[in-house]
């Protein structure tokens, strides 16, 4: 490993050959994300800052379940699928029929609570929860993730999108009530659970093949329950702002901060697009002792920070005017929400690198503790600000929150302080990883010129 304060130059197959592909479904991604978040604008405008507000904070508190529902088991999976003569029908059947259980009983236990305790929007919360019966079906999105065909699994990904999209337009189009909003997400979900499968069985796939086998089935669940832990305490520090902001300040000031964070998480696809693209050939490098392997790791930190950098500066100067385009001037209390939020972008690509380096390593636990730190933290924030500041206190309340849980925590920590250096050597290279990379390209574009 170079120590010298020159950083070492690339290889052929360094980070421009690791993100071949890339490109395919980040465009779609795009697409879909710009798509959504002017169809989120319309449905704002009409169903108003408490009706959007109602069904945002519906949804987040149903995508608690959706996570405990996957087990933790998607990178997991990702790794076993990988390994050197992997039994794939009993590996995508021990996951997929152990989720399809755990769905079920999470479905049930949702309609106990709403039957007898009937909680406001009940009728949200069950028709979210219609995905839990499908979401065990999100296994495929492994296969197509080790088969290095995601650009696949985007286009169905974005065809149930479409659907989704279409309802929403027809809806506000019908003036149709409130549930129906919420049932364009089922749709979406199913429909692209359809055509995953359509296109596995046509790239060669046999689902019918898949098998459940008990000790199989535990020896994932005993390697994934520190997933599940920190997937969990991971989607309530993302989601329990809005929830908190509904609960102490009403439908109006939870549908503001939805909407500031709704744009925000247009962003958010970037470092987690990275991180599809980039884990398995890290898990190659590290599985073949590759020379590269650690400054492959060191540009994947240095490259999501400059990203998400020049994104998250991009949402904050332009907040309140894409927030007045976008949701209109009756919104604008969520443009100074956004201002901060989009912050939040860049120690949360920075946390996604560090928890794909720890899934390689073997060490996921060490997420657990930084990412409950993060939590309590917020929560105690948001506690205190909100009754005060509304939305704008829960935005800041993230900051901070996201940069203890993933900037302070890793020098802290005994498991993650390799990372600190990792990221530092990042940074430093970043300007002869930006310059080498264009030059590639250019060179690309010079042979392909007649």
């Amino acid at each position: 490993m170079n120590q010298s304060s020159q950083a070492a130059r690339h290889s052929r197959g360094g980070l421009h050959g690791m993100v071949s592909g890339f490109s395919k479904s980040a465009v779609l991604r795009v697409l879909r994300l710009g798509i959504n978040v002017v169809v989120t604008g319309l449905l704002a405008r009409h169903l108003g800052s408490a009706g959007f507000g109602a069904l945002a904070a519906s949804l987040a508190m149903v995508s608690l379940l959706y996570t405990l529902a996957e087990l933790g088991m998607g990178r997991v999976l990702v790794r076993e699928l990988m390994s050197e003569g992997a039994d794939h029908p009993a590996i995508m059947g021990s996951s997929f029929y152990t989720r399809l259980a755990a769905g079920l009983i999470l479905f049930g236990g949702l309609a106990v609570y709403a039957w007898c305790f009937e909680p406001p929007h009940a009728a949200l919360l069950l028709i979210y929860g219609v995905v839990l019966l499908a979401h065990a079906a999100t296994d495929v999105l492994a296969w197509f993730e080790t088969d290095r065909r995601m650009h696949t699994a985007a286009w169905c990904q974005f065809g149930g999108f479409m659907l989704s999209m279409i309802a929403i337009v027809a809806g506000v189009a019908m003036q149709a009530p409130l549930w129906f909003f919420a049932l364009t997400y089922v749709i979406e979900c199913l429909a692209t659970v359809v055509m995953l499968y359509v296109h596995y069985r046509r790239s060669g796939g046999a689902w019918r093949a898949w098998r459940w086998e008990k000790r199989r089935s535990v020896a994932l669940l005993r390697e994934s329950w520190f997933e599940i832990a920190t997937q969990f305490a991971l989607l309530m520090l993302l989601r329990m702002d809005a929830i908190m902001v509904l609960a102490m300040r009403g439908d109006a000031e939870a549908g503001y901060y939805s909407a500031a964070v709704r744009i925000s998480e247009v962003a958010y696809f970037l470092p987690m697009m990275l991180a599809t693209f980039m884990m398995p050939p890290l898990i190659e490098r590290k599985r073949s002792g590759a020379a590269d392997y650690r400054d492959r790791l060191a540009d994947y930190f240095g490259l999501s920070f400059a990203l998400t950098f020049a994104l998250a500066l991009s949402v904050a100067v332009t907040s309140k005017w894409v927030v007045a385009l976008l949701f209109g001037e009756a919104f604008q209390p969520a443009a100074a929400m956004l201002m901060v939020h989009a912050w939040a972008l860049i120690p949360f690509a920075l946390g996604v690198a560090r928890t794909q380096y720890l899934t390689i390593e073997g060490r996921l636990w060490a997420n657990l503790p930084a990412v409950l730190a993060g939590l309590v933290i917020n929560a105690f924030l948001n506690w205190l600000w909100i009754p005060t500041y509304g939305g704008l206190g829960a935005a800041w309340a993230t900051l901070i929150a996201y940069c203890i849980a993933w900037l302070v925590s890793t020098p802290a920590m005994a498991a993650t302080r390799d990372l600190t250096s990792l990221m530092m050597r990042g940074f430093i290279r970043l300007p002869h990883l930006l310059q080498d990379t264009s030059a590639r390209l250019l060179n690309g574009r010079r042979r392909s010129t007649p």
